[in-house]
C-alpha cells in the first residue's frame, strides 16, 4: 500500500473541488431537541478540547484528505509503520451520537493500529439534524468507494467504530453484505466499487433501538429522533427508518467483535445482538471490560482500555489470512 492515495485531493493542497452543502435537510425539532443539540455539542466541544490540552498535538503522521464535496466529507490516513507485517486497512467510524464528535477526537486512540501493520482510515461524516439518515451513511459509503479507488490493494477492509459508529460500522457491514440493505439506503451505490468486508468491530455501539429507548439511558430517544425523525421511536419501522442492526433481516454477517464497558448504560444493546448472531449462526465474540463506562475508549490509558486494544489485535488477526476467501 502506499503512504498516500493515488487520486483524491490533500484537504491542505490547491485546486480542490467546490464544496457541496444542497444535501442538507434537516428534521423538524422540537425545543427540547434543539436544546439537546446545542447542550451536547457545546458539552462535547468543551470535552474535545480539554482532551486535547492534556494530550497535546494530534500525532504528525496523519493525512487528511477529502473524500467528497460536502466539508465535512474528509478522512485522516494512517500508514502502517515501517517494518510492519502486511495487513488490510481498517476504516474507523467515530461516535457521538450522529450529531456530534469528531475524526480528531481519536488520532492517539488508533495509532495502536498502525503500530501493528494496520493502514488506518479514520472517517468524517456528516451530522444530524443537519443531515439525517441516510446521509451519514451514504457519507460512509462514499468514503469506502474512495478508498477502494484512491488506495492500491485496498480490496478488503476492517470495519471498526465507537458508540454512533458503532454503529454506522455495523450498518455499512451489512449494506456491504446485502445488495438488497445496500440499494435501500443508497439506490446509487455501485457495489461493485466497495471494498469487501474482512470483519467489523462495534466498541459500545447503537445495535437496537429498544435499548436506547430505555428510562436509564439518558437522552437515547432525543438521539434517535434527532437522528432519523419522531417515527424512529416507533416499536418497529419500515426500511426507511431501519437505524439499527437489530431493525434488519439479513442472511450475511462479516466476523463480529461486540466491545463494552460493564457499567456502560446500553451494554444490553450489545448483549442483545450477540445472542441474535449467535442464534442464526453469525460469528461473534462479545467483550465487557470491568470498572468501564461509555466513551472508554477515548480515556487515558488504563487497564480495559489496555485490554480492549489488545482484544481488538487479537480479533483482527483471526481473520487476515481468510482475506483471500471473502
Amino acid at each position: 500500500m502506499p503512504n498516500g492515495p493515488v487520486s483524491g485531493a490533500n484537504i491542505s493542497g490547491r485546486g480542490l473541488p467546490p464544496l457541496d452543502d444542497s444535501r442538507t435537510r434537516s428534521n423538524p425539532l422540537t425545543a427540547a431537541q434543539h436544546l439537546t443539540v446545542i447542550g451536547t455539542r457545546l458539552f462535547f466541544g468543551a470535552l474535545c478540547g480539554t482532551i486535547r490540552l492534556l494530550r497535546g498535538a494530534i500525532p504528525k503522521d496523519w493525512r487528511t484528505i477529502r473524500y467528497g464535496l460536502h466539508r465535512q466529507e474528509i478522512l485522516d490516513y494512517h500508514a502502517p509503520f515501517p517494518g510492519t507485517p502486511p495487513r488490510q486497512a481498517v476504516v474507523f467510524i467515530h461516535g457521538g451520537g450522529w450529531l456530534m464528535g469528531t475524526k480528531d477526537f481519536y488520532g492517539h486512540d488508533l495509532v495502536f493500529l498502525p503500530e501493528a501493520g494496520y493502514p488506518v482510515f479514520n472517517i468524517e461524516y456528516p451530522k444530524a439534524p443537519e443531515h439525517p439518515h441516510p446521509q451519514p451513511l451514504r457519507s460512509l459509503l462514499a468514503a469506502l468507494v474512495f478508498i477502494k479507488r484512491s488506495f492500491e490493494g485496498v480490496e478488503h477492509i476492517h470495519l471498526m467504530g465507537d458508540s454512533a459508529g458503532g454503529n454506522m460500522a455495523v450498518m455499512a457491514a451489512l449494506l456491504l453484505s446485502d445488495i438488497t440493505l445496500l440499494k435501500q439506503v443508497d439506490p446509487w451505490c455501485d457495489p461493485k466499487k466497495l471494498p469487501k468486508v474482512m470483519s467489523v468491530t462495534s466498541i459500545y455501539g447503537v445495535l437496537d433501538r429498544a435499548t436506547m429507548m430505555r428510562p436509564n439511558v439518558p437522552g437515547g430517544s432525543n438521539l434517535l429522533a434527532i437522528y432519523a425523525g419522531p417515527g424512529a421511536l416507533s416499536e418497529t419501522v419500515g426500511p426507511e427508518l431501519s437505524i439499527t442492526p437489530m431493525d434488519l433481516a439479513f442472511e450475511r454477517h462479516p466476523p463480529c467483535m461486540l466491545a463494552c464497558g460493564a457499567d456502560d448504560p446500553i451494554l444490553p444493546s450489545s448483549q442483545v445482538y450477540a445472542e441474535r448472531l449467535q442464534r442464526e449462526g453469525h460469528p461473534v465474540s462479545l467483550k465487557t471490560y470491568a470498572n468501564a463506562f461509555h466513551g472508554f475508549f477515548n480515556f487515558p490509558d488504563g487497564e480495559p482500555k489496555r485490554a480492549l486494544r489488545r482484544d481488538i489485535l487479537a480479533f483482527l488477526s483471526e481473520h487476515v489470512l481468510a482475506a483471500g476467501a471473502r
